[in-house]
């Protein structure tokens, strides 16, 4: 591009603002300004990421003195967004999809070009390694003329079973094509130059909680020229299943995108008594090679920390790194390229009959008025204990308010409910002290994930001593904190845990949860004692029940649906509960007396093993499921390996492996929850088939939809 190094602003801090944000880092372009209409987002991706400066309008973004600007908002803002940012100057560097019309498309692209600015579309799978091999080898001849091309994208999209139902990809059925479409349209475009959809069908529909449709299975096909192409989409739980397979005059190709390889195979010998021994030896000479080469360089990436440890983050550094070296836009970046990939998404939308894509934000119905004023308020009321709870506490007849960061999340998750939902963070006091307003009980459920310790700092520890301040200044009767039994030193079956127990010794070697879980009761055990915060502290168990992944782990490792790996021997007894044991304990602790100050086991009686529980899952999904006991040590092991190599590259995210954190997932420990159930009058249940079938049966027919 024109000077170096170039200011880059990117706007929308979401989950994908951080590959970009180190690509365009290693690009050796200059993080200049980042936006987001959360101040605090965009304040925390400065403070993350190294930008120099942070805005909560894209307005204000245009009138910085960005080069290029990332434009990383929902697609049905694409299109506005670039307008604007082409109008003050900006070079454009869009995600896909470029945007949801083929016509405005051309239109944004015209405009670009008639102020001589780069408009770019990020399709960033045709910059893996491998795919950019297989594209030498198609575009030279080397393996002739495409007969066939098949692609499929066949991997499980968790929103459709757990949200955010609020995303732009689920409020309206053509969306999911817009949105995963562009990634099998980008390859067959490139590869044959256009393409004319002949069908198309969309099946396995699921109704969402906002009464919108999403279709989990697509399949097209059509041709270009002399070449037939068949694509296929699902998003249904099943092996991850994402290739490409070309079949030419000379050879055929097929290569996984999802996991960056591929091989080429064609007639080895003339002799028919030979070939399959032939064709068997090239392709397993290709994968091995292929293989040994990709670990040794996953490996070193990961060393250097660098984005080519992975291959979607590999995809995104080298799709970055030619938008920003190529003196020309590269073909696959133009934005006449986008055009073509939403032109071939209109078309398949229009052969299977889903409709248009929505061009704006899913409209959801705001709560009505409680049926009386809330005195209790909820943090973390979304998750799956928060929904539950939330739903006993009406049902009681309970004023409640729960604050969430996703005003649209939460009327979702309480549609129809008397529920006053309050949008904030609860680390920030202002929307802290908003909440608080006429409220005496509060449930702070909230928890955070983060791969560093400073992570939870920020995001769990930090947030929870603002909430429990407030409460205080706001002069709350009862304060009640979800802890985690993953917090005890339950490694030995000699251990008889209860509320009393304290917790871990060694909790500074625990894992990062388990350690922030316990920080949070440190300090609100000190603002209990030194300035009267009326604490209840409630540790639930493994907590089970329909509305949650039965692959638990907390009950074993799940490498796949049919393969297992129990922690430890996988035969003592599980401090299983269920959900709505759960949130029945939560809601009798807002006035049973006596419990300020106590810690509360939350688990329900010794009914299964980890054997049992896999067993019964097995049987209700159907799924042959191979299991084995793996002794904590073969975890840790390692775990230690790839920590000794993290710490002598000085990783950021560097801890010492513990063997007694990887002891404690066994839960050898007995736990007696007896004392809760005389302080709460809780009577959970306590029947091996019960416990069996809303616990397991619920949850597995509810995942599979």
């Amino acid at each position: 591009m024109t000077h170096s190094p170039l200011k880059v602003g990117m706007i929308g801090a979401g989950f994908i603002l951080k590959p970009h944000a180190l690509a365009v880092s290693a690009a050796g372009a200059k993080l200049h300004a980042v936006a987001d209409t959360s101040a605090r987002r965009a304040a925390d991706a400065a403070r993350q990421f190294g930008f120099e400066h942070s805005f909560s309008s894209v307005e204000d973004l245009a009138k910085s003195d960005c080069d290029v600007v990332h434009v990383l908002v929902p697609p049905f803002l694409h299109l506005e967004t670039a307008e604007l940012l082409l109008n003050a100057g900006k070079s454009v560097f869009l995600e896909k999809p470029m945007g949801l019309s083929s016509e405005a498309c051309r239109r944004i692209g015209a405009l670009a070009d008639q102020r001589g600015l780069r408009l770019g579309v990020n399709h960033n799978f045709l910059f893996l390694p491998s795919y950019e091999r297989l594209r030498a080898r198609v575009k030279t001849g080397g393996l002739g003329r495409i007969d066939q091309l098949n692609c499929n994208w066949n991997y499980e999209l968790p929103q459709l079973r757990s949200g955010p139902f609020d995303a732009w990809m689920l409020s309206a059925p053509a969306n999911m094509m817009f949105e995963l479409g562009p990634h099998l349209a980008a390859f067959l475009l490139d590869l044959l130059g256009g393409a004319d959809v002949s069908a198309a069908v969309a099946t396995n529909a699921v109704e969402l909680p906002t009464d919108e449709k999403a279709y989990r299975s697509w399949s097209v096909l059509g041709g270009h020229r002399a070449a037939t192409f068949t694509l296929s989409l699902s998003t249904t739980r099943g092996q991850p299943d994402r290739w490409l397979r070309i079949r030419a005059s000379g050879g055929s190709a097929q290569l996984d995108f999802g996991r960056d390889f591929y091989w080429e195979e064609g007639t080895e010998t003339a002799n028919p008594i030979f070939d399959a021994f032939a064709v068997a030896r090239s392709i397993g000479g290709q994968t091995g090679k292929a293989a040994t080469l990709d670990r040794r360089r996953r490996v070193f990436a990961a060393l250097r920390k660098s984005l080519a440890s992975e291959p979607f983050t590999e995809s995104m550094l080298r799709s970055v790194a030619r938008f920003y070296a190529s003196p020309e836009i590269d073909d696959r970046h133009h934005w006449s390229f986008g055009a073509k990939v939403i032109q071939f998404c209109e078309d398949v939308c229009g052969a299977a009959g889903t409709g248009e894509p929505s061009t704006r934000p899913i409209a959801i119905q705001t709560e009505g008025k409680p049926i009386i004023e809330p005195s209790v308020l909820v943090v973390g009321g979304t998750g799956f204990i928060g929904r539950r709870l939330v739903a006993k506490l009406v049902e009681k007849g309970i004023g409640v308010r729960v604050l969430s960061r996703s005003r649209g999340a939460a009327a979702i998750a309480f549609a129809g409910m008397p529920v006053e939902i309050h949008e904030g963070f609860h680390g920030s006091r202002d929307a802290a002290k908003a909440a608080f307003a006429g409220i005496g009980t509060v449930y702070h459920l909230a928890k955070c994930e983060g791969k560093g310790w400073d992570d939870y700092v920020r995001g769990d520890i930090e947030p929870t001593r603002v909430l429990a301040e407030e409460a205080l200044a706001a002069g709350v009767t009862r304060f009640i904190y979800t802890g985690t039994i993953d917090s005890y030193d339950s490694a030995s079956p000699n251990r008889r845990i209860t509320g009393d127990t304290p917790l871990d010794r060694r909790i500074g070697r625990r894992n990062l949860y388990a350690r922030s879980k316990a920080a949070c009761e440190d300090l609100l055990r000190e603002l209990n004692r030194e300035k009267g915060l009326p604490l209840v502290v409630m540790r639930p168990g493994i907590v089970v029940g329909a509305g949650t992944d039965p692959s638990h782990l907390g009950v074993a490792q799940f490498a796949s649906e049919t393969e297992v790996r129990f922690w430890g021997r996988g035969d003592n007894k599980l401090p299983l509960v269920l959900v709505d044991d759960v949130a029945d304990a939560l809601a009798k602790a807002m006035d049973a007396p006596g419990i300020v100050g106590r810690t509360l086991l939350v688990t329900g009686a010794p009914l299964l093993s980890a054997r049992d529980y896999v067993a019964e899952l097995g049987a209700r999904s159907g799924a042959k499921i191979r299991t084995a006991a793996r002794a904590p040590w073969r975890y840790w092991l390692p775990d230690l390996i790839k920590e000794i190599a993290k710490n002598l590259v000085r990783h950021p995210n560097r801890r010492r492996p513990s063997l007694h954190d990887w002891r404690c997932r066994t839960h050898r420990a007995t736990y007696d929850s007896d004392s809760t159930r005389e302080a709460l009058g809780w009577a959970p249940v306590a029947d091996r088939e019960m416990l069996i079938k809303r616990g397991i049966h619920e949850a597995v027919d509810a995942s599979i939809g």
